[in-house]
């Protein structure tokens, strides 16, 4: 069963260095802070959906449509009763529900999807190898981005194995789809443990395997990736640093704000 992330075809977004990326991701998430209106959010997240449209990484965020879902349901259902307004909501003021608290749930539900988003896009468009060394050429200590990088390998590898786990004990009569939730939860606690035993195998594996290649934590490594920026790059952060000068103006003239979290 193939659970790793969709690799989208090749783009001019894939041609950008990778510390571009990283920068990219990283203002977009900056600029939906500045912000907290939701017709300023929906811009921003007008963009990031064009980022992936055009990246061709669509596929990696209907794999986790249920949790870009919830979280945005939670936010809109949640916020409303721990904001105060002006305007009650007819039929829902006796709970203590505002127009002010469904524009603040909204917002903050466009906040969390441009996040997520953006990172499902930074991991569409970048290897991991150049993730890893992007962040490395940005200041990140080499041991760091080591274990930034090995902790997205293992997400894959330990949900395998989980997926693995679970259809063994399948094909041993266990149906973990049956019955209710509390049935579901107890059948799945006799998998917890092969699948820690198959986590702490596999950790040994590679523990052997960096040490088979010589691997050292304070050794001095050497990439093949290139190291210079394109003329494109400099483009895109330029339109970058040109949006973030504009949100911050906004954002300090009170633009884009809503009153109930000014």
């Amino acid at each position: 069963m193939n659970i790793s992330l969709y690799v989208a075809p090749r783009t001019v977004l894939h041609a950008l260095d990778g510390r571009t990326k990283v920068l990219m991701a990283l203002s977009l998430c900056l600029l939906a802070l500045c912000f907290s209106h939701p017709l300023f959010l929906m811009a921003l997240f007008g963009l990031v959906v064009g980022l992936l449209g055009f990246s061709g990484a669509q596929a990696n965020v209907r794999k986790m449509w249920v949790l870009t879902t919830l979280l945005f349901c939670y936010s809109v259902v949640l916020w409303p009763f721990f904001v105060d307004g002006e305007t009650p909501v007819p039929g829902l003021d006796a709970v203590g529900v505002t127009v002010e608290g469904v524009m603040v749930g909204l917002a903050m539900g466009l906040r969390l999807l441009v996040m997520l988003w953006a990172g499902i896009w930074l991991l569409s468009v970048t290897a991991i190898e150049e993730l890893a060394f992007a962040l490395e050429r940005l200041g990140l200590p080499s041991r760091a981005s080591f274990a930034f990088s090995l902790a997205f390998r293992w997400v894959s590898i330990l949900l395998g194995a989980g997926v693995s786990v679970v259809q063994a004990q399948r094909s041993r009569g266990l149906d973990v789809g049956a019955g209710g939730i509390a049935d579901r939860l107890r059948k799945y606690v006799p998998l917890v443990v092969p699948l820690i035993g198959q986590a702490l195998r596999q950790t040994q594996m590679l523990a052997m395997g960096l040490e088979s290649k010589g691997f050292h934590p304070f050794a001095i490594r050497r990439n093949s990736l290139p190291k210079t920026f394109l003329n494109l790059d400099y483009v895109v952060l330029g339109l970058l640093c040109c949006l973030l000068v504009l949100a911050l103006w906004l954002r300090m003239n009170g633009v884009g704000v809503l009153r109930a979290l000014s």
